[in-house]
């Protein structure tokens, strides 16, 4: 019996994640359990001949659709309104969490081809970071992703920078 398409969408986002990770030279890890986190990113330091972690993590929670559309500039995605309650829960003392959102294409033969010179992972990943209050919505609330906000090596980087600066900036 095959997976379910759910978790064929899911496999197909960590490895965008795995592979994004790698090229940017930055430790990544997924959770076992998903308490509505699903992993962390973590940029590495050399500290003489060794590297080690540099201790300020990013979190991350993945989603893969089909089911999204871009407009006016915008991914627009209906999340789960559960998880973007507890996207907005955080307090400014936590790790950040971005959302990193593949949005494949409709067609399922479509998401994933190879070859000999080649390996493709259709479509791409988004991030967003959610502020707010939390929503009453029982089970979706709509989200507006600025398409330029494209997942990629240099994207995770700066946002692993930005959250370097956040969490030492609160104990100068």
């Amino acid at each position: 019996m095959p997976i379910t398409e759910q978790h064929t969408e899911e496999s197909l986002c960590f490895a965008h994640i795995y592979a994004l990770a790698g090229v940017a030279g930055v430790n990544y890890s997924a959770n076992r359990y998903d308490y509505g986190i699903d992993g962390h990113f973590i940029p590495v330091k050399q500290r003489g001949s060794r590297f080690i972690d540099t201790g300020f993590p990013l979190d991350y929670q993945a989603k893969a659709t089909v089911n999204w559309e871009l407009k006016d500039k915008r991914i627009v995605y209906d999340l789960e309104a559960k998880t973007y309650n507890d996207l907005v829960g955080r307090t400014a003392a936590e790790s950040s969490v971005i959302l990193i959102l593949l949005c494949l294409p409709k067609k399922r033969e479509q998401w994933h081809s190879a070859s000999c010179d080649e390996t493709i992972l259709r479509n791409c990943c988004y991030w967003h970071t959610i502020n707010g209050v939390p929503t009453n919505n029982e089970t979706k609330k709509r989200i507006f992703i600025p398409s330029e906000q494209l997942l990629t090596p240099a994207s995770l980087n700066q946002l692993l920078a930005l959250e370097r600066e956040r969490r030492e900036s609160q104990t100068s």
